[in-house]
């Protein structure tokens, strides 16, 4: 089933927003600085991930397979929703093109079929039919293609058409660089782009394609794997 990608944990609990104040410095007892995962959690809890959430850090309401106990789930990131436009234009095309060609013709007395009327309106229903599957596909692919930081690791989860699921992780002690890039005018105006996790040996690197706020999502990882945030 498909839902078995990420569900809802029915069991977290919302927590009081605290402010967290010299955190990062060591204190004065000469303790070493929490981690930057100790970090967010002490900065209360995250948002709630809705239909339409393409990026989300500390969200309360993600679980997914595998996952350790008490792994903490630090960002979660799928592609910008303005990459959905294409698709969606394509389907609004393809739900118009009977409704505004099927008259045009009728007023030029031109035949729109050779099939009597019955074997027509089999066709429509099955050309719709086709829309709404095109539609579908691209809608689920966008939802369910996700990719997730924990505290641990970094799971890229890919799923194509229904039919292929492919999970890969990495631990974050695997990780040896990260970075983003953000070509044209559109993926700096609406501020997405592509993050490139870098992992040693012969493990496969990770890129988070089209993801929004790349520069966030760099800043998150890097901070998980020791370095500090530097600029782009």
């Amino acid at each position: 089933m498909m839902s078995d990608i990420f569900v809802a944990n029915n069991n977290s609990n919302s927590k009081e927003n605290q402010q967290v104040t010299n955190d990062v410095a060591e204190n004065d007892t000469g303790e070493n600085p929490p981690s930057y995962a100790s970090q967010l959690e002490k900065q209360g809890s995250g948002s709630m991930v809705h239909l339409f959430t393409s990026y989300c850090e500390k969200p309360d309401d993600i679980t997914f397979e595998n996952q350790d106990e008490n792994e903490k789930v630090l960002l979660f990131i799928r592609k910008d929703l303005i990459t959905n436009i294409p698709w969606i234009i394509a389907g609004i095309l393809l739900i118009a093109i009977p409704i505004i060609v099927m008259p045009v013709l009728s007023l030029f007395h031109i035949p729109t079929s050779l099939l009597p009327s019955n074997y027509s309106l089999v066709l429509t229903v099955f050309y719709y039919l086709f829309v709404t599957t095109f539609l579908f596909i691209n809608f689920i692919t966008w939802y369910f293609n996700i990719d997730i930081v924990t505290e641990k690791r970094v799971i890229d989860i890919d799923f194509e058409g229904i039919v292929y699921k492919n999970i890969a992780a990495t631990k974050l002690s695997l990780v040896q660089d990260v970075s983003y890039t953000q070509i044209g005018v559109v993926r700096t105006l609406f501020d997405y782009g592509d993050v490139l996790v870098q992992t040693a040996g012969t493990i496969d690197n990770f890129t988070f394609e089209a993801v929004p706020r790349p520069e966030d999502a760099v800043h998150v990882v890097e901070n998980l794997i020791g370095k500090g945030h530097e600029q782009l």
